[in-house]
């Protein structure tokens, strides 16, 4: 009894590995923050990129500025969404509040940069407070990145449900009694 126990639990997991590796793209299509978590990866990006413009003797003003802006439109769009960036915004408490923490430090920054930065020293904290904004920006990432697993776990449930619903309809058992 055991062995066939066995047997039917693989088979069980064989027969829905495959369902799940077939419908894996669909389940990712479906993730309404999609777009959301791949843009707020970028911010990283966009953070070393300024990060860049202030380690180099002479800093390019019009390419920081460029950076500026693009870092706080997408920080925008990612707490409120954004259709021209195609942003969804969230709802999820913890994003939500993690993305204002990155705000504020942000206004700090910001207002920072937008002062002329003459001396080391100034250069220093600017970069200093660019550390701090990437290290919750990588939280708020790896926020998104768990909502996500989250969203595929119950997107796999739901499909192993159903796929056993609509199977379990067209099966019929039958059973002998041996008495």
């Amino acid at each position: 009894m055991k062995k066939i126990t066995k047997i039917a639990t693989l088979t069980l997991l064989l027969g829905t590995s495959s369902i799940f590796a077939s419908n894996d793209y669909a389940i990712i299509d479906n993730y309404k923050l999609l777009n959301d978590m791949k843009l707020a990866q970028k911010q990283q990006e966009i953070i070393i990129n300024i990060n860049n413009q202030l380690n180099k003797n002479k800093i390019d003003i019009k390419s920081l500025k460029n950076a500026q802006n693009r870092f706080n439109k997408i920080l925008l769009g990612l707490s409120n969404g954004d259709t021209s960036l195609n942003l969804k915004g969230t709802d999820i408490p913890q994003i939500k509040a993690k993305l204002s923490e990155v705000q504020k430090l942000w206004i700090k920054e910001k207002s920072m940069l937008n002062n002329k930065i003459i001396n080391n020293d100034e250069k220093e904290k600017a970069i200093a407070n660019l550390n701090n904004i990437m290290l919750k920006m990588s939280e708020a990432i790896a926020l998104y990145n768990k909502s996500y697993e989250r969203f595929k776990q119950k997107s796999k449930l739901a499909l192993l449900v159903s796929h056993h619903m609509s199977s379990k309809k067209n099966q019929t058992f039958a059973f002998n009694i041996v008495q």
